[in-house]
């Protein structure tokens, strides 16, 4: 049969649409639209709660803002960066601080290791023992702090009467002598938070590698070096790095335990020398109205905190041992 002039060949006449291929490609838009749906509120509020408050506060720090009047905000650049590195009170804020991680992190942790050690075996009233330790954890800082202050008042405090005790007629000043031991103190203190993290590691080592270095002849000693620790490193690691976050940090516990507001502006009265940085920050914002550079000291702080936990983190392939990335390599 001869084909029509012009008509197209049967050969090239383009394929039907499947009906079935049609459906996938709606119920996969319908699916991508309930997808977007479902997680808008989580994005709207990452987007309102965390990007608009940190463009927003990085713009802050490159102006003079006093957290007060609009009208007289000017851009200043990074002058404020530049006048936060010229100060002497942001190195001795610094150095605080960093003293503070560099002696509360790893006595803290080692702590927290030993009593979830002890409070793992089988021993009597070991439930009462574990929360009468994690109790300091759970109470408010406000009036942990305040209690703290208290038992080391130099006249009516417990700590001097108990050292009178043995040495009468003794009286120690410790907020003026011994402050930053006292500060110390009060940040091991609550160590059964993280006992309950180590406790739950140990808990998650199988007895069974216990039972065979104790058939291979290892005492309780070496089963914890060569067992115990090596397997909680994981845990170690993640103490490790919440640790320095929380102690580079600390603010309400120094100007509750030697600080007070003097007048009704609420003002820290405690000497620069023992500011920590989160406490000169909060002075500069509240005390002196200096939003702009405040901001400025936060991103600073931002970025150390950044650098810190990267390096922990970098680290960690070289001391962190996962037990189940190992036998997957086995």
């Amino acid at each position: 049969m001869e084909q029509t002039l012009g008509s197209p060949s049967t050969s090239k006449l383009a394929p039907a649409k499947r009906p079935g291929r049609a459906r996938r490609s709606v119920r996969s838009r319908r699916e991508a639209i309930s997808f977007y749906l479902f997680i808008s509120p989580w994005l709207l509020g990452f987007i309102l709660l965390t990007v608009f408050p940190l463009v927003l506060g990085f713009l802050t720090s490159l102006s003079n803002y006093d957290g007060l009047n609009l009208a007289t905000v000017q851009f200043v650049g990074p002058k404020n960066y530049a006048r936060a590195l010229s100060k002497d009170l942001f190195w001795t804020s610094l150095a605080n601080s960093a003293r503070y991680a560099i002696i509360v992190v790893p006595v803290g942790i080692t702590l927290s290791f030993l009593l979830a050690v002890m409070l793992n075996r089988p021993m009597r009233g070991r439930d009462f023992f574990r929360l009468i330790y994690y109790l300091p954890a759970i109470l408010p800082v406000a009036g942990s702090s305040r209690v703290w202050r208290l038992l080391f008042d130099p006249n009516a405090g417990a700590v001097n009467a108990l050292i009178r005790l043995f040495r009468p007629g003794i009286v120690i000043n410790w907020r003026l002598n011994y402050w930053w031991e006292m500060l110390y103190l009060y940040a091991w203190w609550p160590a059964g938070a993280g006992m309950v993290i180590f406790l739950a590691g140990l808990q998650g080592i199988p007895g069974e590698l216990y039972q065979a270095a104790e058939i291979d002849g290892a005492n309780r000693f070496q089963q914890l070096i060569k067992i115990t620790l090596p397997l909680m490193t994981p845990v170690v690691f993640f103490q490790l790095i919440m640790g320095i976050i929380g102690a580079l940090q600390v603010m309400v516990e120094p100007i509750l335990i030697y600080g007070t507001a003097s007048g009704l502006s609420g003002r820290v009265d405690m000497p620069g020398r023992m500011y920590t940085y989160m406490v000169y920050t909060f002075v500069q914002v509240f005390d002196f109205q200096r939003y702009g550079y405040g901001v400025a000291l936060s991103w600073i702080f931002f970025v150390i905190v950044l650098i810190l936990t990267l390096i922990v983190i970098k680290s960690s392939k070289y001391w962190v041992f996962y037990r189940v990335s190992q036998e997957g390599e086995a």
